[in-house]
C-alpha cells in the first residue's frame, strides 16, 4: 500500500535508476510526512483555538499538496523542493514565534530540516538548508537573550500535547532516515558482493584463457614480478607433427571444412598432450609442436612424448575412418632447449636451440603414419619401446642422422 501510494507520485518521465528510485521515495515521503503532520497540527490548533498553529501549517499543507503535484507531473525537482524547504523553514520560524521562541517545543523541527533536504536533494541543497536553518536558529537566540515579547496567546497548558505531536514527527523521520542509510548501505554491500562475483568470475576466465597461452609457473612468474626470463631446459623432448600432403588436400576443400578438420585435429592433439602431462607451444600452419620436460623438469619426457605421439597417430587413423582428410607424421628428438617469452605485445611462450631443429627434421625425414625418432631419443626410451633403426638418413641442413622408427609398444 505504501509502496503504491509512494510511486503513484513518481514523476512519469523518471528514469528507473537505484538512486533515481531512492531520491523519489525520499522526496515523496517527505511531502507526505510533512502533509501528514501539517494536518495533525492544524486539527489541535482548531480543537484548541489556537490561531498561531492554524497562522504556520496551512499554508505548509497547501505547499506540501502542491509539491507533490508538481512533482508528480515533472516539474524540475530542485525547483519543487527548493520552494517546499523555503515554506517548511518559514512555517516552522513562524511556529516557534508564536510558541515562545528559544522556549518553543518546534525548536528541533528546524534541526532536522538540513538532514532530510541532504537526504531529498543534493549536499548543496543540505548545505543552504543548514545555513538558513542556522541563522534561523540564531535569529531566535539573540531575541531569547534579548528578551523579546513574544505572543500570549499560546496557551502553556496544551503544550504537552503539541510537544507529542513533534517528537513523534521527529522520531518517525528519523527512523526513516536510518532506514534510508540501512537500505543504502545493504544495497551497497550487496553491490560490493555482486562485483566480487563477477571480479572472480572475470579473472578466473583471465587466469583460464593465460593457461592457455602460457604455462602456470610462466604465469605466476608475471604475476609476481611483471616479466619472465628465458631460462635453459638440459633434458626434454621436442615433438614435431604435420599432415602429409596438406597442401595438395587443401586445394580440394573449401576454407570452413579445412578450418574446421585442423581445428578438430588440434582439439584432438591437446587433450592427448595434456593428458601425457606436455606442454604444447604452438601450431605453425599445419604443424603441431609440443614438449615435455619443461617447465617442470620430468625424467619420463621421452616416454611421455612417444606415448603422445603413438596416441596421435591413432586418433587420426580413427579419424580417417570417419571421414578425415589427413595423415601425419610424427618427428621427436631429445635435448636441451630455452624457453621463455619475447617482446611485449602478442607475446607467446616459445622454444629455441638445435633440438627444436632437430625435432623438425626428424618430422620431415618421417613417413606417413610413423614416429620418427633421433638416436638421443632412442637412447632413453630403448627399453620401453619396440623401434627399427633406418641407418643413417640425411637431413637437410644438418647432414646424416641415426633415425629411428617407434613400432609399438615391447
Amino acid at each position: 500500500m505504501l509502496k503504491k501510494l509512494l510511486t503513484y507520485f513518481f514523476p512519469s518521465g523518471m528514469s528507473t535508476d537505484e538512486e533515481s528510485i531512492r531520491r523519489a521515495k525520499l522526496t515523496v515521503g517527505t511531502y507526505l510526512i510533512v502533509g501528514y503532520f501539517n494536518i495533525n497540527y492544524i486539527v489541535i490548533s482548531l480543537l484548541l483555538d489556537y490561531n498561531g498553529g492554524l497562522y504556520s501549517q496551512i499554508p505548509l499543507l497547501l505547499v506540501s499538496i502542491l509539491s507533490l503535484v508538481l512533482y508528480k507531473f515533472s516539474v524540475k525537482s530542485y525547483i519543487v523542493n527548493t520552494i517546499f524547504f523555503f515554506t517548511c523553514i518559514i512555517s516552522i520560524a513562524i511556529t516557534i514565534f508564536f510558541t515562545k521562541g528559544y522556549e518553543s517545543f518546534i525548536l528541533p523541527w528546524i534541526a532536522s530540516t538540513p538532514i532530510v533536504a541532504l537526504l531529498v536533494t543534493n549536499i548543496r541543497g543540505g548545505l543552504i538548508t543548514l545555513i538558513v536553518c542556522s541563522g534561523v536558529l540564531t535569529l531566535f537566540y539573540v531575541f531569547y537573550l534579548q528578551g523579546y515579547p513574544f505572543p500570549e496567546d499560546y496557551n502553556l497548558n496544551y503544550k504537552n500535547i503539541f510537544s507529542y505531536t513533534t517528537h513523534l514527527g521527529l522520531i518517525l523521520i528519523l527512523f526513516a532516515v536510518a532506514v534510508v542509510f540501512e537500505n543504502a548501505k545493504n544495497e551497497a554491500l550487496k553491490n560490493l558482493d555482486d562485483k566480487n562475483v563477477l571480479l572472480d568470475k572475470e579473472k578466473k576466465r583471465s587466469d583460464d584463457l593465460l593457461l592457455n597461452i602460457l604455462p602456470n609457473e610462466i604465469i605466476a612468474e608475471l604475476k609476481e614480478t611483471g616479466h619472465s626470463k628465458a631460462k635453459l631446459f638440459n633434458h626434454v623432448t621436442v615433438l614435431f607433427t604435420d599432415f602429409v600432403n596438406f597442401t595438395k588436400i587443401s586445394e580440394q576443400m573449401n576454407p570452413e571444412e579445412l578450418v574446421a578438420e585442423i581445428d578438430y585435429c588440434f582439439k584432438g592433439f591437446d587433450e592427448i598432450v595434456e593428458r601425457n602431462e606436455m606442454e604444447k607451444i604452438k601450431t605453425i600452419g599445419d604443424a603441431y609442436l609440443a614438449v615435455c620436460g619443461l617447465p617442470n623438469e620430468d625424467e619420463q619426457h621421452a616416454i611421455k612424448s612417444i606415448s603422445a605421439a603413438q596416441e596421435m597417430i591413432s586418433f587420426i587413423h580413427q579419424r580417417k575412418m570417419n571421414g578425415g582428410k589427413f595423415d601425419i607424421r610424427v618427428g621427436i628428438h631429445s635435448g636441451p632447449l630455452v624457453a621463455g617469452i619475447v617482446g611485449v605485445k602478442k607475446f607467446a611462450y616459445d622454444i629455441w636451440g638445435d633440438t627444436v631443429n632437430t625435432a623438425s627434421r626428424m618430422e620431415s625425414s618421417g613417413e606417413t603414419g610413423k614416429i620418427n625418432i633421433s638416436a638421443d631419443t632412442y637412447s632413453l626410451i630403448q627399453n620401453r619401446f619396440r623401434c627399427v633403426y633406418r641407418g643413417k638418413i640425411e637431413a637437410k641442413n644438418k647432414g646424416e642422422i641415426d633415425m629411428y622408427f617407434v613400432e609399438d609398444n615391447s
